[in-house]
């Protein structure tokens, strides 16, 4: 194999990778949406899995190279995060802490 061609191999299987990795940030921040659309507070169990997916996001958030994805992604996890932030917000004072 030439070298030639083990670098398109190559290139083409980053190509899917990097597919594959904002699908899934993108389904990961579809459900985080959901799940803190659904949580009626901050002591809901699905307002800690909408934070866990939002923490996730941010990590894996920079391995995305192509910036039109990257800038749709990062619009999304801010919804995510103004979602969790009308949680909190909304909490009561006997409320558990968020």
């Amino acid at each position: 194999m030439t070298a030639v061609s083990e670098v398109s191999k190559l290139a083409k299987l980053r190509a899917k990778t990097d597919r594959g990795l904002v699908h899934v940030i993108a389904n990961a921040l579809e459900l985080g949406v959901q799940c803190a659309s659904a949580a009626p507070d901050c002591a809901s169990p699905l307002y800690s899995r909408a934070k866990a997916i939002y923490a996730n996001a941010v990590q894996l958030l920079p391995g995305v190279e192509d910036q039109a994805k990257r800038q749709r992604l990062e619009n999304k996890l801010d919804q995510l995060r103004d979602s969790l932030d009308k949680l909190v917000s909304g909490r009561t004072v006997s409320s558990s802490a968020c």
